[in-house]
């Protein structure tokens, strides 16, 4: 997985795909794709996480898009649709979402946080997971936006490596929380 980077916006990309799961609370903003995370969904896997308004989504579309990476609805390399559910955290600058791409490097850090009129968070698991999995490891993460004191609408997604590791979902969540803790204190 990498991750982008510019004021205002966060990009998660898993170009081969990975579980997610959002959980939402308030009124979100700028959101994208959030219904797709349903665990109900025939869509079972994301190629990017935005935590940024609609410009930055389009952009990453673009570059998901551009190199084939996203759900296949023909039979050529480029005939995909990349799956990538997004928030705005309000009143925070907008930045080129291709652009945030072509800068992209190693994850490098287990939690992504950007706070403005409204809250936007992720957290990345080392584990295999499935969509409900990843989703209540998401409210559990939610927490930490209360926990630093946020009390503005946010949205927070969980997204799992795949990595099996065998580590117990209450572990995963405690894990979460904490590192989406120390992302917003550094937000």
């Amino acid at each position: 997985m990498l991750v982008g980077r510019a004021p205002g916006v966060a990009v998660l990309l898993a170009p081969a795909g990975a579980v997610a799961g959002v959980d939402v609370r308030g009124a979100p903003v700028g959101t994208r794709e959030l219904d797709l995370l349903d665990p109900s969904t025939l869509v079972r896997r994301v190629h990017a996480v935005v935590l940024g308004g609609p410009a930055a989504v389009d952009g990453v579309v673009r570059w998901l898009a551009g190199r084939g990476h996203g759900f296949p609805v023909g039979p050529r390399p480029f005939e995909v649709v990349p799956i990538v559910p997004a928030a705005e955290a309000l009143g925070l600058p907008a930045a080129d979402g291709h652009a945030v791409c072509e800068s992209a490097v190693p994850l490098d850090v287990p939690a992504l946080a950007l706070v403005g009129g409204t809250a936007v968070g992720l957290v990345v698991v080392d584990a295999d997971l499935e969509p409900a999995e990843c989703r209540r490891v998401a409210m559990s993460a939610h927490d930490a936006f209360a926990r630093a004191g946020v009390t503005v609408p946010a949205t927070v997604f969980a997204v799992a490596t795949g990595a099996p590791t065998g580590t117990p979902l209450n572990d995963l969540c405690t894990t979460a929380t904490t590192a989406l803790e120390r992302a917003v204190a550094t937000s």
